[in-house]
């Protein structure tokens, strides 16, 4: 098995199993994103939806006061704004569907063409009302988070219970013990990691696991000079197989993982990343749990937690959200029974399982979020393994955000490549387990994204509402009324804050039902903001962790790094969706221990 294996590019010049892969995914892989021109097309078809069932409702509304030309002659043509909304969602829909069936062998345009159409429609409510628009999309933000922190709050509730370890009986006769065990194959992917090369190595030494049943795989890159030689100096042991991955492109993660799955000789296989320092045992503790499982259960999830958290306030806020992630709320949507986003590394699986989906989404950056959900669109279902690997926490800012932004980079792939069939999906998942994954995916992205516009248009709204208060008007009076209010010579003075509610006599009665519910709803984000600092809080120890109260006291500042790096990520999405940002290991300055040494290793 030792020995160093190079894997060749078939004759087209092309790696084999990405090619395979995208020829076998094709409707689920991430190798295309989005039809762009469909977007566009997805606009005009809402116009002249728009257009159609605005003049099919008779005479426009009247128009208030004198107007420009440009806004006389739209209004002409879109001046029932029920009726013209209405005809931009069935022209959207029309687009949709000439986008689905447009291409019957290749990659849907159902979902661009709505795209477009909710930039049709916001374009039609900021022309007709700036007003009604900013309160419409404030409100509609509002209760999509109120409906995430709601969901994400259930699964932290419901989250934290683990099945127990189990007790490993150890037999006198060590023959008889190993063969015992069955083949477990672990994947090492390494790219230009020569300053961790001796760590990953004593981690995969510590491993309590008969060495002839082990299948080590360490996976390089071709361009990669520097690591083979390192694990040579280090000391490469002979039951350890290196993997070359040809040159070619994708060049990510789970491109090098489908070559070592490729050579797989395990019933089950885990993957580590390069400062992986997991519990001895944890083979062992999955091989136990699989068997006490059925076979429904493909893939165990272990807890990753960070063994450099006290070394700055950032790798504080890494630990709390990991522990956090990982020891409750992993386990609280499989509670809900609703797809996992699994971790990048200690997922431990049925390799029969692999083979069948055919392995990692190469094009995926987030390939362990893309494969949870592939688990349970096939039925397969995930569990919580109660083990720990420990890893290192990012210590500096501009590493983090790069790390950070190719996940949540990735999480929005995943949910734009996932609900390209929404009816398809809907068919697999079920409502409840669509549902749930968009909570645990898109809106994990999407929002990290929208906190610091929310987060800085509040602020500006709560210093305008409060000078308008010290200048005389009352709270009540700015939420709620339009300025000046007619035949009123007391209030003539404009204020420097927007309304918020449209509950007077003089307004729509819909609009003002629904700005009622949108208030409630901002009121409600408010508060789930403030719950998660204190879940923060409560859910972030760990034992043998100490010192984080003061940084969940602080994690709205962490949340602003967040958001800085959900932005980078957008803009990847649209510029190098398939760019894999490179994280820097071994930058912990604080000494190394034996993963068998860290405080509550044993007490997760």
């Amino acid at each position: 098995m030792s020995g160093t294996t190079r894997i060749d590019l078939d004759s087209g010049g092309a790696d084999p199993l990405v090619r395979a892969y995208a020829a076998n995914n094709r409707l689920t892989c991430a190798a295309h994103i989005l039809h762009w021109w469909w977007i566009p097309i997805g606009f005009l078809a809402a116009l002249c939806g728009g257009v159609v069932d605005s003049l099919l409702s008779g005479p426009p509304e009247a128009l208030a006061g004198a107007e420009s030309d440009v806004v006389r002659a739209m209004h002409t043509v879109l001046g029932n704004p029920w009726a013209a909304i209405g005809g931009m969602v069935i022209g959207g829909a029309l687009a949709s569907l000439a986008g689905a069936l447009v291409r019957p062998k290749g990659v849907p345009a159902a979902q661009e063409p709505w795209l477009g159409t909710g930039i049709a429609i916001l374009a039609y409510l900021l022309m007709f009302d700036a007003l009604v628009c900013l309160g419409i999309v404030t409100g509609l933000i509002c209760l999509v988070y109120a409906a995430a922190i709601a969901f994400r709050l259930l699964a932290l509730s419901l989250g934290g219970r683990l099945p127990p370890k189990a007790v490993i009986s150890v037999n006198p006769d060590a023959d008889a013990d190993a063969a015992s065990w069955p083949i477990y194959t672990v994947l090492v992917p390494l790219y230009r990691e020569p300053e961790v090369a001796s760590s990953i190595l004593a981690s995969l030494q510590a491993l309590d696991y008969p060495r002839e049943r082990l299948d080590v795989k360490l996976l390089l890159e071709a361009d990669d000079p520097e690591t083979l030689p390192a694990l040579e100096r280090a000391g490469l042991p002979t039951w350890i197989e290196v993997i070359v991955a040809p040159p070619a492109q994708p060049k990510t993660k789970p491109r090098a993982c489908n070559h070592g799955l490729a050579a797989a000789r395990g019933e089950f296989l885990v993957i580590f990343d390069a400062e992986d320092r997991p519990e001895p045992d944890q083979l062992k503790q999955a091989v136990m749990l699989f068997r006490a499982s059925g076979s429904e259960i493909a893939c165990l999830q272990a807890q990753l937690a960070y063994h450099n958290h006290t070394q700055n306030l950032l790798t504080r806020w890494f630990a709390i959200e990991y522990n956090v992630w990982f020891r409750r709320y992993l386990s609280g949507l499989a509670r809900l029974r609703v797809p996992l986003p699994l971790g990048g590394t200690s997922n431990h699986f049925r390799t029969a399982v692999l083979h069948q989906l055919g392995g990692w989404d190469p094009f995926n950056v987030t390939e362990d979020c893309d494969l949870g959900i592939r688990l349970h669109v096939a039925g397969f279902r995930t569990r919580m393994l109660d083990s720990v690997t420990w890893e290192e926490a990012n210590s500096r800012v501009g590493n983090w955000i790069r790390q950070r932004s190719r996940w949540l980079k990735g999480y929005l792939i995943t949910h734009l490549v996932w609900w390209r069939r929404p009816f398809w999906l809907i068919a697999r998942l079920g409502p409840w387990g669509a549902f749930g994954f968009t909570m645990s995916v898109f809106c994990v992205a999407a929002l990290s994204a929208l906190n610091l516009v929310l987060w800085l248009s509040s602020a500006v709204y709560l210093a305008l509402l409060s000078c308008d208060m010290v200048r005389g008007f009352r709270l009540w009076e700015l939420l709620a009324t339009r300025h000046p209010v007619p035949n009123d010579p007391l209030s003539a003075a404009e204020p420097w804050s927007w309304q918020m509610l449209f509950t007077g006599r003089l307004e729509d009665p819909v609009l003002g039902t629904l700005s009622v519910i949108f208030f409630v709803a901002a009121i409600a984000l408010t508060l789930g903001n403030l719950a998660f600092v204190v879940t923060a809080a409560i859910y972030g120890r760990r034992p043998g962790q100490r010192g984080l109260l003061l940084a969940a006291m602080l994690s709205p500042l962490y949340w602003v790094l967040i958001s800085i790096a959900a932005w980078k990520g957008l803009w990847e999405v649209v510029t190098k969706p398939h760019f894999w940002q490179k994280t820097v290991h071994g930058l912990n300055t604080q000494p190394a221990a034996s993963p068998a040494s860290h405080p509550g290793s044993s007490a997760s």
